[in-house]
């Protein structure tokens, strides 16, 4: 490999506004198992609290089961109503992301690659991470890069890239940074 390489990225309105929206999702996604979760222990709870049994109704348990039932419910319809305002909030947020970059200049995006570390440029700011606080991982067509140690991601898709471009950056951070496990 070279020892420095340069790849300049057309701003595509389109790709952006899927790209941060696959992300939203995927985040999402892995709070769903959690929903799952919280609505079958409320449904589970309440089944035990409402059961007609004789010596059961008479004692304290079922009032606890039905109270910790409804809590959970409760909280199941917490996370929906979290969920729909944070996609309403988020999308908004894309949206204004994008109209930044259509107002700018048009300068491109680039990606530095180098053997000790990778720099992501854009209108807006400049983003270096060294090899080791890196880590990628592919979801479906996407490439998500995790930088600074996870606390920055970036998505990318292959339509982005001008030719062989992609095939760069994947052999890059394949080499030098972490594939990241899926929890």
């Amino acid at each position: 490999m070279n020892e420095f390489i340069k790849i300049e990225l057309e701003f595509n309105e389109k790709l952006e506004r899927k790209g941060q929206q696959f992300f939203f999702q995927y985040v999402w996604k892995k709070s769903f198992s959690k929903l799952k979760k919280t609505i079958f222990l409320g449904l589970l709870f309440l089944g035990i609290g409402f059961l007609p049994l004789e010596e059961f109704d008479t004692s304290p348990i079922p009032y606890i089961f039905k109270y910790i039932g409804f809590l959970y419910v409760g909280f199941f319809l917490l996370l929906i109503i979290q969920y729909f305002k944070s996609k309403k909030k988020t999308y908004r947020l894309i949206e204004e992301q994008i109209d930044d970059f259509i107002q700018k200049d048009r300068e491109p995006n680039s990606i530095s690659l180098d053997k000790n570390n990778i720099t992501i440029e854009n209108p807006f700011n400049t983003i270096r991470s060294i090899w080791d606080k890196t880590s990628y991982q592919f979801v479906d067509e996407y490439l998500i890069l995790n930088i600074l140690n996870d606390r920055l991601c970036f998505i990318f898709t292959e339509a982005e890239f001008k030719e062989n471009d992609y095939q760069v950056l994947k052999d890059f951070i394949q080499q030098y940074s972490q594939k990241k496990v899926e929890q």
